[in-house]
């Protein structure tokens, strides 16, 4: 498959899609031809040569095709918070061809939010991508931005409403969507990419399906609270390939849940680690003592509750056996999923100099909340 093949059949697909989005808003006057809350997304854009080692990679603008789905959202965790709009939540789907041979396409799958403001939307979000041409040293040794196929996704995007009609909608979005393994595989420079996308919502009497989110409750949650988590991660150092050096964390947190909203807190935490990479001491884990090894971190920040799921992002201070290569603050970004109001999932990142170090699962509990002078347990 030649360049100059790939580009023309782009750019043929281009067109028809374009036509096709036009077209279908003058037919569904009479009709809508899908269901409310579909949005259908053409966009160009920019991979950043962030790193000195990328500037040969972008050749030209990167393009994205994206089709998505959502709702509008009430009650749960948008209550009691100054909104100017709705709240939105949705899924999306997109292939973005990144402007240029050695960094090939990715297809990602993101689960968004909108946060309504005083112009347009604010829009999070998080998922994974698939890389078409992942680094290897014999098929692909120039494609060093991403070295693994699935990659993680984190996305930032300002949406503003054009044009409104009572079956449809004309929006465009200024977007930022970062895909990295999160150092599991090196090389990983990591893809930032930008764009402006022209998208078109089908609605249904200008509006589109809303979601009833379970009401927020209170008394789940004291003022203050008191959680222990089990976390381990994995590092890979040196040459493509190399080995993975396991570490282990205990997490202790305690939040101080916000009197205007209780879906925010304030957080402070201690972290100790056992750290087994080379990158600590720069000797091999036999040839050193253990508690060389231990690192313990004091941290600070806050938590945003969206009902079952919790976002922590933390700015850390390591105060033992700093690493030697990347210093001792560390910012530490954690999703959390409840199984109950007491036990939790976690996903999480850290990174060091805004560059990610490595990342990692655990097991959250939360020991109890603080109500009236005393710990209670979680029901």
């Amino acid at each position: 498959m030649t360049t100059a093949w790939k580009n023309n059949s782009c750019k043929i697909l281009w067109v028809h899609l374009l036509i096709a989005t036009i077209a279908v808003p003058s037919s569904a006057q009479t009709g809508p031809t899908l269901p409310s809350g579909i949005e259908l997304g053409l966009g160009s854009g920019y991979t950043l040569p962030h790193r000195d080692m990328m500037q040969h990679l972008v050749t030209g603008h990167s393009k994205q095709i994206a089709i998505g789905c959502g709702w509008n959202l009430s009650g749960g965790w948008t209550d009691r918070r100054d909104a100017t709009g709705h709240y939105w939540h949705g899924v999306e789907l997109a292939w973005t061809e990144l402007g240029g041979d050695a960094l090939g396409t990715m297809t990602s799958a993101l689960w968004l939010t909108r946060f309504p403001s005083k112009i347009g939307h604010t829009e999070l979000g998080l998922g994974a991508g698939w890389s078409s041409t992942p680094w290897n040293a014999e098929s692909a040794p120039s494609s060093v931005a991403i070295s693994t196929r699935l990659n993680a996704g984190l996305h930032a995007a300002w949406v503003f409403p054009i044009l409104r009609t009572p079956r449809s909608a004309w929006l465009v979005k200024a977007r930022f969507t970062h895909f990295s393994n999160g150092a599991i595989s090196l090389p990983n420079l990591g893809i930032n990419n930008i764009g402006l996308d022209l998208r078109h919502q089908w609605r249904e009497e200008y509006d589109i399906p809303q979601r009833r989110l379970t009401s927020y409750r209170e008394e789940r949650r004291g003022a203050l609270a008191l959680e222990m988590s089990l976390r381990a991660g994995v590092r890979d150092v040196g040459l493509p390939g190399g080995e993975l050096h396991p570490i282990f964390n205990v997490h202790v947190l305690g939040l101080h849940h916000s009197k205007r909203s209780p879906s925010r807190a304030w957080v402070v935490a201690n972290d100790l680690g056992y750290n087994q990479s080379l990158r600590v001491t720069g000797a091999a884990s036999g040839a050193n003592s253990p508690l060389n090894r231990l690192q313990y971190s004091i941290l600070g920040g806050a938590r945003w509750d969206f009902n079952r799921i919790q976002v922590t992002a933390l700015q850390g201070w390591m105060c033992t056996n700093p690493d030697q290569e990347l210093g001792a603050m560390y910012l530490m970004v954690t999703m959390h999923y409840e199984c109950s109001p007491a036990v939790a999932i976690e996903l999480g990142l850290k990174s060091f100099q805004f560059r990610a170090d490595y990342p990692f699962i655990g097991f959250r509990h939360q020991l109890g909340s603080l109500k009236k002078g005393r710990l209670e347990n979680v029901d």
